[in-house]
């Protein structure tokens, strides 16, 4: 067969970019350095693109115990395909070094992702980030220490790590809770004192400081949450506590629970939640 085709190019090719390097962080006990990562999706022919584009930072879980800044790369295409410029954000792990090191990570990456704006056809006006399980704690803590010079180090101070909105996955908003849960659990209550470095003095204190709920305020940014109501690796009772905190000091937060869902599972990711993830970011972009 053969056949001519008139076809109108609607929708631009997206291209991968891999193994950006945004920082260099100490490894080896600090003998070695070792770079940190990500990987963007933007337009392939940027010099077409005739405006910049919102950013979505995607931070991956794992406990903060492993990462992979590419494993939820396919997935994410669907935001790039929306009109996201896409960044997958690899951060260090708690083996590595406890919290705060991990949030530091992404405020950096973000810092350099704005100070690299025009590059990758950023609008650094509008970033938004969004993260599952471990990460979504990040996102959210991302989210409410705005403003907050003691986890903003590194390169590109100049830069704003700030964010439009958050989009929280089934994510811990409450360390302290989430160690009250599983305290008589000897590996799982190690797990969770792993993230602040191990149960030394004023370890409860160091679990309200990188718990979500106790930034919040009234001038918090707009948070969606989505959690399964048959999670049993973190309860549902997380997303419940940040939202009742979040309405309460009249932060916009859309909420959904998705019925019989447990981690990680794949409705999360499915078109019609991808579209309302969408959305909700379009609604809060800055004009």
């Amino acid at each position: 067969m053969k056949k001519d085709l008139t076809v109108e190019a609607g929708r631009q090719a997206i291209a991968l970019i891999s193994d950006i390097t945004y920082k260099n962080e100490d490894a080896w006990y600090g003998e070695t350095e070792r770079p940190l990562k990500m990987s963007l999706l933007a337009p392939k022919h940027k010099e077409r693109q005739t405006k910049p584009l919102p950013l979505l930072v995607w931070l991956c879980g794992g406990g903060l115990r492993v990462m992979d800044q590419n494993i939820w790369m396919p997935q994410l295409v669907s935001f790039a395909e929306q009109g996201f410029v896409v960044a997958s954000v690899q951060y260090r792990t708690v083996n590595e070094a406890p919290l705060p090191a991990q949030l530091i990570d992404v405020k950096a990456a973000i810092r350099y992702l704005r100070a690299h704006a025009h590059r990758y056809c950023i609008d650094a006006r509008n970033v938004f980030v969004m993260g599952e399980s471990a990460g979504a704690m990040l996102a959210g803590l991302t989210g409410v220490t705005a403003g907050i010079n003691e986890f903003d180090k590194g390169d590109y101070l100049d830069m704003s790590s700030g964010v439009n909105a958050v989009i929280d996955i089934y994510g811990i908003a409450d360390l302290s809770a989430a160690y009250e849960a599983v305290r008589e659990n000897l590996v799982r209550g190690a797990e969770c004192l792993d993230k602040v470095g191990g149960p030394a003095d004023g370890y409860q204190k160091k679990l309200e400081q990188f718990s979500v709920v106790r930034y919040v305020n009234n001038k918090t940014v707009p948070f969606m949450i989505l959690h399964g109501t048959a999670d049993e690796t973190v309860d549902i009772s997380q997303s419940e506590a940040l939202y009742e905190r979040l309405t309460a000091c009249g932060v916009p937060c859309d909420y959904y629970r998705l019925i019989g869902c447990i981690h990680g599972a794949d409705q999360f990711y499915q078109p019609e939640i991808v579209e309302l993830m969408a959305e909700f970011m379009k609604r809060h972009l800055k004009k």
